[in-house]
């Protein structure tokens, strides 16, 4: 094999290297977005939690309280984070049991990130 022959296979062409930066270059930025929204997931599965751990804190509250209000609410702090909740009395059907909803919201927010039912048996 001559030397010319040679060298003219060696190593990539110009439009060789441009198509393979284009190709990684879409494929970074695919990258990027999924980790992207993987992070706002994360969020908002750390506000459920936290807010589900505020709600089961208020019903064992109410159940190991001697008064059960129709209505109630209040602000909690937990992870840097302030937390509205109320709790409502709701018909149950049953004359010797108390329903409750309890709702959770994040400061600002409109919606509860979490709704809990509760039903207990009235002393």
């Amino acid at each position: 094999m001559s030397y010319a022959k040679l060298k003219k296979t060696q190593g990539f062409t110009l439009l060789e290297v441009l198509i393979a930066l284009a190709l990684l270059a879409i494929l970074m930025s695919s990258t990027i977005k999924i980790t992207a929204n993987n992070i706002n997931n994360l969020v908002y599965l750390e506000n459920k939690t936290l807010a589900s751990v505020i709600a089961n804190n208020h019903d064992v509250a109410l159940r190991l309280s001697q008064k059960k209000p129709e209505t109630t609410d209040g602000w909690d702090q937990m992870s840097g984070r302030r937390w509205y909740w109320t709790i409502k009395q709701t018909m149950s059907g049953f004359p010797s049991v108390l329903s409750y909803r309890i709702d959770v919201f994040l400061e600002g927010d409109k919606e509860p990130l979490v709704s809990l039912m509760s039903h207990m048996i009235q002393n």
